[in-house]
């Protein structure tokens, strides 16, 4: 689910408003108590950051915040280095970036964390980031000006086909796969007998490519998913942890207590980090399956003996270095201690919910106004704003507006006794951080009504996303019409049509 809110909802988020710049005071009367710092993405959102974000405001006591302001990179297949050459320059005070980049600037020991097929599952990756191989990586940034403040897990990423599975050695030759800043990923492609092509952050609609290393999150939320794709679940190619780090002198500014804080946050942020990879792992699979264009496919076990073998090159290669290869051995060592098989994607199972002929006690035209504070939604501006919900007969429609965004939305829904669940079929407008509701997307809510108010609630066990239950709603018309709709981004025709 693009938006996500469900995963940050309940973290104090604490991302400013987007500006340029670098450390700085807020307001002359809070100048004593209120830092605030700068913080460069080199990719389009910033979900990922939220546990730290919040970890360093809450461990502040408030004095200490995070201004994640934009770099400007995302549509270049160089987004992370650009931006790190960048921090080398002073142009903010923190950032971060994946750590297989770091490999473009000599950093040796962190491209353990991409031998392929070496860390796949997360709780091995939780276990290497929490011990003392993560800190000695961190020191390799020291020499080009930068200070590392820590590693957070992310995202498994596994093998994507935009027409044919992609199991074995054999069925790479002779495609194109898309690749993130990654030489290890680039070599792999190769061992696989694939041509590997950089690709920028922005993957949204990208052509040209035959299969991509990638999230399955990013599949569903850049679309890439197209009918007749391929997931391969049950190949854990690897993760994308995040390196966080300083400008060296904007870490040299801070006080002492400042640094602890923002160390500690880095480490007190990493477990809550892997139960939201999983959540998105989970949500994306979902909403893939709904959508039903996606196949979920399985490796056999000679087909992951023969990825394992291809990729016997590589890691020649990687050992040539003494560091790395003492790193590769570490992490084997804290694998055969964790002792858990690779993870595998949630199994695809198709929900649906069928549209009622009947009318619902949920018919009728809706509105909910939040403000970007009430909706806790700092860096999403298609979360706030002024909301349009119609439902008729078991098809509903939305349309959200902001003066940043406009965006909507349309599906199918049911009501069963006090709760309703929806199934998105689409959705669009201007969205400038790329999340508008996405197909497939399925959500189910508690219903509390009296007279022309409702308020939607969390539904035990199920997505229930905070902003579309932000405050009550209040009734408009009893009988769904599109004259409500947002004039800029009304959805199409098609919406409330049977």
């Amino acid at each position: 689910m693009a938006r996500f809110v469900v995963l940050i909802a309940a973290i104090a988020f604490a991302v400013l408003a987007a500006g340029c710049g670098s450390s700085e005071r807020v307001g002359e009367e809070h100048s004593r108590t209120v830092h605030v710092l700068t913080m460069l993405k080199p990719i389009g959102n910033a979900e990922e950051l939220g546990p730290f974000a919040g970890e360093v405001e809450r461990l502040s006591h408030g004095k200490l915040r995070i201004r994640i302001i934009p770099s400007g990179y995302s549509d270049r297949p160089d987004f992370e280095a650009a931006t790190v050459q960048d921090m080398q320059h002073g142009r903010a005070d923190l950032s971060w970036a994946a750590s297989r980049v770091w490999d473009e600037f000599g950093a040796h020991r962190l491209r353990a964390l991409h031998a392929p097929f070496l860390i796949d599952s997360y709780a091995l990756e939780q276990r290497v980031l929490q011990s003392d191989l993560a800190a000695g990586m961190l020191d390799e940034l020291q020499p080009l000006g930068l200070v590392g403040i820590g590693i957070l897990p992310g995202g498994m990423r596994h093998p994507f086909g935009v027409s044919r599975r992609l199991a074995a050695p054999s069925d790479y030759t002779d495609l194109t796969i898309g690749t993130q800043e990654s030489r290890i990923a680039d070599a792999t492609m190769r061992a696989f007998g694939a041509r590997p092509i950089r690709v920028p952050a922005d993957t949204l609609g990208l052509k040209a490519v035959d299969g991509l290393e990638q999230r399955v999150y990013t599949l569903q939320g850049d679309r890439l998913a197209v009918k007749g794709s391929h997931v391969t679940a049950n190949v854990d190619l690897w993760p994308r942890p995040l390196v966080i780090y300083a400008a060296a002198r904007a870490y040299k500014r801070l006080t002492a207590d400042e640094r602890e804080v923002l160390h500690k946050a880095a480490s007190d942020a990493l477990p809550k980090a892997v139960p939201m990879a999983r959540h998105a792992d989970a949500e994306s699979t979902g909403d893939l399956c709904r959508k039903g264009d996606v196949s979920f496919d399985l490796a056999a076990p000679s087909e992951l003996r023969a990825l394992r073998q291809a990729v016997a090159p590589v890691y020649r290669e990687l050992e040539r270095d003494p560091a790395t290869r003492a790193a590769i051995e570490q992490i084997e060592t804290l694998k055969t201690q964790v002792g858990q098989p690779a993870d595998v994607l949630p199994r695809c199972t198709r929900r649906t919910s069928a549209a009622p002929a009947a009318a619902t006690a949920l018919d009728g035209v809706w509105q909910m106004d939040a403000n970007q504070k009430v909706a806790h939604a700092d860096d999403t501006d298609e979360n706030w704003g002024h909301w349009i919900f119609v439902f008729k007969r078991g098809r509903f429609a939305i349309t959200q507006e902001n003066a940043r965004a406009c965006t909507w939305g349309y599906g199918t829904f049911s009501v069963r006794g006090d709760r309703t669940s929806w199934k998105f079929t689409d959705g669009g407008g201007l969205a400038p951080n790329n999340a508008e509701n996405k197909p497939g997307e399925f959500f189910v809510f508690g219903l509390s009504a009296y007279h022309d108010t409702l308020r939607l609630t969390p539904a035990h066990g199920a997505i229930s996303p905070f902003n579309f239950r932000v405050k009550p709603w209040r009734r408009l018309a009893a009988a769904p019409s599109r004259r409500f709709f947002s004039k800029r981004c009304p959805p199409p025709v098609r919406a409330l049509s049977g």
